[in-house]
């Protein structure tokens, strides 16, 4: 879909496109609050809880996604951006409302080790919303039909996530205990401030290259960026099926847990490192091939950013490792540090170096954030 909104629409429209979304995803994360992960951890140690878990969380997420669409419309209604870009964000914001819950019901088929059921409906998801965003973008040739279509994708992908879920697990209903949502939030509030600020610090630097730069400048870095994030991929669905194990084996064998991690170390250095390594190589020729010679400037910002591709699949997993040992609150504090780091050099280097600044406040960030993980790490391990 990238690749077609990208050369239909041109860099101008790509990046309107890119900024939204980045926008929408950034927002998720003050919807979700990290209970999907605490969800797994919780119910990886007491099974026979799920449903209670389940049902508490969906209800939950009904109340957080509502807020955080008001939230969304309020915070940007009062930036410079056109009423037209301003329209299509309160739009595409309606998707959090289902993507979110739709996120719950794929991550509980984890708590018992079933990860099939996350696998197919995540890829059902996005087959649906890359199917029918390419169709309409090829139809009408513009950009509003396109963010209706990924809100009509995201609706039927929430239908046919509740019925295979349910199909397999049995029936649930959303609960509205509140009592029991105070619990849940407090519990897992260290899981869910690492999450808001690992997700604001991996987004922020495109929504402030739309306000400060220019709407192709945002085209030319998200074609670049975008490549980042299908790598990055990898990482996160490695640790969902890693995640209930080394849960498990933190609590009942220190030595097999030692020894998974130096397994899962070796091998997320040696994907990422070979990612870069590909993508620093051939970054003219991936960026040529891709979107075409309108993004040939991309291919400057792809050099700078594939390094930072094997940088965060090491932070990743040191920071899912803190957070399976209990240590959540040490990896939110670490990615706090980190994310007003990145802003504030988005701040000095942007207004000057415009996108080449934003991916070397990335690269730089990525580098201190391991060098802080591994430290911590490192006593989670002795």
């Amino acid at each position: 879909m990238t690749l077609v909104v990208s050369r239909q629409l041109g860099p101008a429209l790509f990046g309107v496109f890119s900024f939204l979304t980045a926008v929408v995803v950034s927002a998720n994360c003050f919807s979700n609050l990290g209970l999907d992960t605490w969800m797994v951890r919780e119910v990886t140690k007491t099974p026979s809880q799920g449903k209670q878990y389940l049902s508490n969380i969906l209800g939950l997420k009904i109340g957080t996604s509502l807020i955080t669409i008001v939230l969304v419309f309020l915070v940007f209604r009062t930036t410079d951006l056109s009423q037209t870009t301003l329209s299509l964000l309160w739009v595409l914001s309606i998707s959090l409302l289902f993507n979110t819950i739709s996120q719950t019901l794929w991550h509980y088929g984890n708590c018992f080790k079933e990860f099939f059921y996350h696998s197919v409906l995540w890829a059902a998801s996005n087959i649906i919303k890359a199917g029918l965003g390419i169709t309409l973008v090829f139809l009408f040739q513009e950009l509003e039909s396109l963010i209706w279509g990924i809100v009509v994708a995201e609706a039927i992908a929430l239908i046919l996530s509740f019925c295979v879920i349910r199909n397999r697990f049995g029936d649930f209903i959303p609960k509205f205990q509140f009592v029991v949502w105070k619990s849940y939030l407090v519990r897992s509030s260290p899981i869910a401030i690492g999450m808001i600020f690992s997700v604001l610090y991996f987004r922020m630097d495109i929504v402030m290259l739309q306000l400060i730069t220019e709407e192709k400048v945002v085209g030319l870095y998200s074609a670049a960026y975008k490549l980042f994030e299908v790598a990055v991929v990898l990482p996160h669905s490695f640790m969902l099926v890693l995640f209930p194990t080394l849960v498990e084996e933190y609590h009942s064998s220190r030595s097999q847990f030692k020894n998974r991690f130096k397994k899962a170390l070796v091998l997320y250095s040696l994907i990422g490192g070979g990612i870069a390594l590909v993508l620093w190589s051939f970054s003219h020729e991936v960026i040529r091939t891709m979107y075409g010679n309108k993004f040939l400037p991309s291919a400057d910002i792809l050099e700078i950013l594939s390094w930072a591709i094997l940088l965060f699949f090491i932070n990743f997993l040191l920071s899912n490792l803190l957070i399976a040992s209990g240590r959540e609150r040490i990896n939110a504090w670490n990615l706090i540090v980190a994310t007003v780091l990145n802003i504030s050099l988005n701040l000095i280097w942007i207004p000057r170096y415009e996108a080449i600044g934003a991916a070397w406040a990335t690269l730089f960030c990525e580098a201190g954030l391991i060098v802080a993980l591994s430290l911590q790490v490192r006593k989670a391990i002795k």
